[in-house]
């Protein structure tokens, strides 16, 4: 597919042209902080200086949350969101020759452990998603660029990860003092949300404690800080986290596409492309139906 049009920026103000692209309430959700600003600036410095796409990575579950019918494998959510993020780099390649890249950054590995999900699960998610976006690719405009990497795929074997995940946890619990993290609402919740408890393990009264304490071990973890801590590119998340630009999973929906499920909403006579959580598919009224949504070919 061509390029898109693109609007001719003066050299000395590509970079500030480029970030009012990233930042766009079309695409942003909530208002960056400054600390997000900074890294926003440093990425598409970056790239300009070294003629690079200007660069993106959203790390997620790389799983369907177990709790659904769809699960262990993608729906319409992970499409929506292949499309929305397609739309975001689309619009960066307007002003920018040079393009834009979002990866995806599947913490499969992860999820294993934490939600006691299955190697089998996650491959199959992992094959499927692929799937998906091999076929999303041959529409994308040129300079558009949207990839896949898995972070199971640093390892030899899981035991690596094991050693590597036990260590960090150890440390952090030594620099904590010894004692597990408190845990909000809203953190209990979506623990309680994501784990498929193992028999006897809601025995413990600190389980779900003890499951954020690996979870925020991971992003420490040798392997994944460097990770988290290049500057060369944009963190993103659709929901918020504190320093990513938050974006949401459609234009309609503040939801987590691999904890969700995706919909479409009429609207006169056309559709909207909805990512649904649990609670909002709980309460929702709606239908199966055979809809074509004229995506088999042309630009989106």
């Amino acid at each position: 597919m061509p390029p898109p049009s693109r609007q001719i920026i003066s050299p000395d103000k590509l970079e500030e042209a480029i970030l009012a692209k990233v930042l766009s309430k079309k695409f942003r959700k909530l208002k960056a902080d400054d600390a997000t600003l900074e890294l926003c600036k440093k990425a598409i410095h970056y790239a300009v200086a070294n003629k690079k796409p200007v660069k993106f990575n959203s790390l997620f579950g790389g799983n369907k949350l177990w709790r659904f019918d769809e699960a262990p494998e993608p729906d319409w959510a992970e499409l929506f969101n292949f499309i929305y993020s397609a739309r975001w780099m689309k619009s960066i390649a307007g002003v920018y020759e040079y393009g834009a890249e979002f990866e995806y950054h599947s913490q499969d590995v992860a999820v294993m452990r934490l939600n006691n999900l299955t190697r089998s699960e996650t491959e199959q998610y992992s094959l499927v998603f692929r799937e998906l976006l091999d076929w999303f690719q041959k529409f994308l405009p040129e300079n558009v660029y949207i990839t896949y990497k898995r972070q199971i795929d640093k390892y030899a074997d899981m035991a690596e990860y094991d050693k590597e995940i036990d260590e960090t946890k150890a440390a952090t619990l030594a620099k904590n003092g010894g004692k597990f993290p408190e845990l909000d609402e809203a953190q209990r919740a979506a623990t309680e949300l994501n784990v498929r408890l193992k028999p006897g393990q809601d025995d413990d009264p600190q389980w779900r404690e003890k499951v954020e304490w690996e979870h925020q071990a991971l992003f420490e973890t040798p392997t994944l800080l460097p990770y988290l801590e290049d500057e060369t590119m944009i963190p993103t998340c659709p929901t918020f986290y504190e320093g990513l630009v938050v974006t949401g999973s459609t234009k309609y929906s503040l939801a987590k596409f691999w904890a969700g499920v995706g919909a479409l909403r009429p609207n006169g006579g056309d559709f909207e492309d909805l990512v649904l959580t649990p609670k909002q598919l709980e309460g929702a009224d709606f239908d199966w139906e055979d809809v074509d949504l004229g995506i088999g070919g042309g630009e989106f």
